[in-house]
Formats: C-alpha cells, sequence, structure tokens
C-alpha cells in the first residue's frame, strides 16, 4: 500500500510538472507584454523594469522557464540588509527567532557611478573614481541619478549631491565633480543597536564580522538608518510554493487566490452533494424498477436534464426564481450589509443547483448501469434464497460492490466542479476561482492563470488517487500492489 501511494505520488509530480510546462509555454509565447497593464504616470519604467527582470521578462523564454520554475519550487535565503556608517547589517531566519549581524564593509579600488536609462538619455555618462589611500576620485559629473551597486545617487542641476554613504564610501559632488572617502577608518569594538523597549550589542569576529544575535522583533537604530526586524520569520530557504505576485492586483497570488478557491470549494461541496444524494438515490430506484414506467420517465428526465445547457438552465432558473417569484437572489455571496449563514445558504442554492443537477444526471446513469450489473451476480441470487427482504439484499449486499463506477466519479467531480465552474460563477457573479481566471485572461495575469491551472491539477492528481484508495475500503477484491 505505501509503495504504491509512493509511486502515484511521484507520478502525480510528473504531471503536474507537465501541466506547468504546458501552461507556462502556452501563456509566455502569447504576444503582448503582461506588465503593460501596469504602465501609469504614477508608475516609473524603472520599476517596471526591475519587476520583468525578476520575473526573466528581460530574457529568453527558456532561461525564463527555468527561473520561474525554480521561484515556484525553491526559495533562497531571505535575507534584509541595511548599510549604515560603513558596516552592512542583515537579517535572517535563525533557531528561536530573526537574527541580527553585521560586517565592515570593504571598500572597493573602484567606485563605479552607472547611470540609469532615463538620466543617460539626458546625457549623464558611467564615471569611475580611482582610489588613491582612503579616497577615491574627484571626476566631473554631470546631473542625474547613478547607480552604485544597488544604491541611487542623485546628482541635481546645481551640480551637488550628497553626502551619501554606500559599499564602505561615502560620496559626495560639488561644482560637478564627485569624490568619495572612506566611511570607517576603523572597525569599531562592539556594534550596539537599540530601540525604544529593547537594546543589543553585537560582538566582533574574527573576520571583520559581528554577530549574529537572535533579536526580538522591533525598529532598531544604527547611526542614520532604522534597521527593521519583522515580526514573522522570514525565509530560511528551501523547498516552497510562491506562485509569485499578481500583476494586476499587486498581492501575493497564494494569498489572492486563498479567498476565490475558499468560495469555489464550498460551492463544490454543496453541488457534490446535490450531485451523488440526487444521483445514487434516482440511479437505485431505476435498477430496482428496470424496465417500467417509472425507470423510464427517470431515463429520459436524466438524458434531458444532462443534455441541458449549463448558462440555459442559470438563465431560466434565474427569470423564474429571481425576477418572476422573487424567492432567491441572482447574484453574489451575500446581499449587502448581511454576513449570515442563512443569506450564503440562499444565494448558494442556485449555482449549486446548476452545477449539481447535470452531475447528478449522469451519476444516475452510472448508479443504475452498476447496480443493474450486481443485481444479477450469483451471490444475490444466493442472498435472495436464504430468505433476505429486498431492502437488506439491495443496501447491504449490492450497494458495496455497485458504487465502484461512482467512486471514480467522486474523484473526478470535485476538480471538474472547482475548475469548471467558469460559467455558472460568471452568470451569477459568484467570486470563486471561474470567475478569477476569466479575469486573469483578460487582463493577462499570466501568475494568475498559471497558479489556477497548478491548483486545478493538483487537485485531479488528488483525486484520482482517493478513488483508488477507496476502491481497496468498498471492494475487499481490490488490493493496491
Amino acid at each position: 500500500m505505501h509503495a504504491y501511494i509512493l509511486r502515484r505520488l511521484l507520478l502525480g509530480v510528473l504531471i503536474i510538472w507537465g501541466v506547468y510546462t504546458l501552461t507556462f509555454f502556452a501563456v509566455n509565447l502569447a504576444p503582448g507584454d503582461p506588465f503593460a497593464n501596469l504602465e501609469n504616470p504614477k508608475m516609473q519604467r524603472e520599476d517596471l523594469d526591475r519587476l520583468r527582470r525578476k520575473w526573466g521578462y528581460d530574457k529568453p523564454v527558456l532561461e525564463r522557464y527555468v527561473l520561474q520554475l525554480r521561484k515556484t519550487f525553491w526559495a533562497d535565503r531571505e535575507v534584509l540588509t541595511f548599510e549604515s556608517d560603513g558596516i552592512e547589517f542583515s537579517v535572517f531566519a535563525a533557531a528561536g527567532g530573526n537574527a541580527l549581524a553585521a560586517r565592515v564593509q570593504t571598500p572597493p579600488d573602484r567606485v563605479r557611478l552607472a547611470p540609469t536609462e532615463v538620466s543617460r538619455l539626458d546625457g549623464a555618462e558611467e564615471v569611475a573614481l580611482e582610489r588613491s589611500g582612503g579616497r577615491w576620485g574627484p571626476a566631473p559629473i554631470r546631473p542625474g541619478t547613478y547607480l552604485v551597486g544597488q544604491a541611487r545617487f542623485v546628482v541635481r542641476e546645481d551640480g551637488l549631491g550628497g553626502p551619501f554613504a554606500t559599499g564602505g564610501v561615502t560620496l559626495e559632488a560639488s561644482n560637478g565633480e564627485v569624490r568619495a572617502a572612506q566611511t570607517l577608518e576603523a572597525p569599531p569594538p562592539t556594534i550596539p543597536i537599540a530601540s525604544d523597549t529593547h537594546a543589543y550589542e553585537l560582538e566582533p569576529n574574527e573576520d571583520l564580522t559581528y554577530g549574529p544575535a537572535v533579536v526580538s522583533p522591533d525598529r532598531y537604530r544604527y547611526g542614520g538608518v532604522d534597521l527593521v526586524v519583522p515580526p514573522e520569520p522570514l525565509h530560511p530557504g528551501g523547498l516552497t510554493f510562491d506562485l509569485g505576485t499578481s500583476v494586476s492586483h499587486r498581492e501575493p497570488v497564494v494569498e489572492y487566490l486563498a479567498a476565490p478557491l475558499k468560495n469555489t470549494l464550498l460551492l463544490a461541496f454543496a453541488a457534490l452533494v446535490l450531485d451523488f444524494v440526487l444521483g445514487i438515490f434516482v440511479g437505485v430506484v431505476g435498477a430496482t424498477r428496470p424496465n417500467t414506467k417509472l425507470d423510464h420517465g427517470l431515463t429520459l428526465g436524466s438524458l434531458f436534464i444532462y443534455s441541458m445547457p449549463g448558462f440555459w438552465l442559470a438563465l431560466m432558473l434565474v427569470l423564474l426564481f429571481s425576477v418572476k417569484l422573487g424567492w432567491l437572489p441572482a447574484e453574489g455571496m451575500h446581499d449587502p450589509g448581511e454576513t449570515g449563514i442563512l443569506d450564503l445558504l440562499e444565494h448558494l442554492v442556485l449555482p449549486a443547483f446548476v452545477l449539481g443537477i447535470a452531475a447528478a444526471a449522469s451519476t444516475a446513469r452510472y448508479q443504475r448501469s452498476a447496480l443493474l450489473e450486481v443485481l444479477s451476480e450469483d451471490y444475490i441470487r444466493t442472498a435472495r434464497a436464504k430468505g433476505l427482504d429486498e431492502r437488506t439484499v439491495i443496501w447491504k449486499h449490492a450497494m458495496r460492490n455497485s458504487l465502484l463506477p461512482v467512486i471514480t466519479l467522486i474523484g473526478l467531480s470535485l476538480p471538474f466542479l472547482v475548475s469548471g465552474a467558469v460559467i455558472t460563477e460568471t452568470i451569477f457573479s459568484w467570486p470563486g476561482m471561474g470567475r478569477t481566471v476569466i479575469q486573469a485572461i483578460h487582463g493577462r495575469d499570466v501568475f494568475v492563470i498559471t497558479g489556477i491551472t497548478l491548483i486545478s491539477t493538483t487537485l485531479v492528481v488528488v483525486g484520482n488517487l482517493m478513488a483508488d484508495l477507496l476502491y481497496a475500503l468498498v471492494d475487499p477484491r481490490v488490493r493496491l500492489k
């Protein structure tokens, strides 16, 4: 049993990877830029370029695929860094909470100032300051914004800029020239940090580093910089499930999909209950009264409902029960200002009925055929020959074996309902995964599309595995090897 489950899980991982790959290339080979929707007067071009670089949209599609696949399932160690007076502080995960460490920054032999793209268009050029003792430069520089590592140094139109400390040096511009000096002449014996409620001293090591020390979450002060230690633990690195950030909503996809997934699961569960309770009941009634008027009527009704377009049924129910009779609400999960369970159930009736009734018609056909086949078996005739009443024969002896085909439907119905409720959720304005994926496609939100596909695929894999495991529980003749 355990070996079988392990093999199926490994196969499921391969399936999920394959679907992820197909989805990635489908959405990334389509024309257009997913970040184009973010362009507005408040969004700087450098910020858009940084987002494109973060997710590999400045690279060929194959390199982008490898980068995003790694970022989705593997996380680097999360580290927060701060600079102050020639010392670089880092906050990272440690046993017992977040830890703070520091190191003395080693000044470089050459200081490079690279203009941003906008400043380059205005005539700014790269500046390189050569070291002479504890100083660098001077060198002529034009007004603009320059990158020194990851930091920005701004030279105003009057030729002034700074003083600005980064990377162990302090930059300053005046009279159209820029120069740098070493920020820290000698390493301090200890590094004290303090907030309004906490105080620590980082002890020195042999390699110009200090600490680390586990510190309480707070905003500490050193020099002119705030050192923020967050209350939540930072990621230590390793396996993760990061679907990226929604381009349209600027929110992590996992957090953004949490509410729609919960709403869709609620709708799918209600439809699933209706599907199997009604479907199994109708199938049993038809199988126990074969070739009667009741059986023919149930068969005809099941085929009629199964053939009925779901969107047409939804619109007709809205027209009848919401517009004409006014019994049930037509859209949303709650009325404005209402949060009660009764209000939720009223909004749940119509979409759950539309999703569940067509599936129940199919389940009824499967259940009728399976039960008719089981009722012709020798052990059923033996049970009847022993004098058992018909109810015991049906529900105790025949039903267990006739449920095997229905179990397959159980394993496949939940992921189908989660991913296939697009039209129903759109008609009833149900805030679930179906409506979310439509919005993501219209907005070309590639990370949300990929996330929804991964969740749907995972549900299919888990549903199939659950169906196989239930086989062994329902039918003792089935053994998983």
